[in-house]
């Protein structure tokens, strides 16, 4: 055995063509629950922004005066 038998357990082994094979992403795992969940959350997220809107357009808006009618007195005479 000579010294470069050892030589071939330090070094890494040959590159197969996969550069950075640690970071593809994992394969999206989600069951008809995480599906239904996910759905509903877009969902209340979504109701919960119209509302704010809603709401802001409303507390942003121009002020209005409540113009209730005027009761027309009749003199008793």
């Amino acid at each position: 055995m000579t010294e470069h038998d050892y030589v071939d357990d330090i070094l890494p082994q040959e590159p197969n063509g996969e550069l950075v094979h640690w970071m593809e992403p994992k394969p999206l795992t989600m069951g008809p629950a995480g599906v239904s969940a996910a759905a509903a959350g877009a969902f209340a997220l979504g109701v919960a922004a119209a509302v704010t809107v809603l709401a802001l357009m409303h507390w942003l808006g121009p002020e209005r005066a409540l113009a209730l009618p005027r009761r027309r007195r009749r003199s008793r005479t």
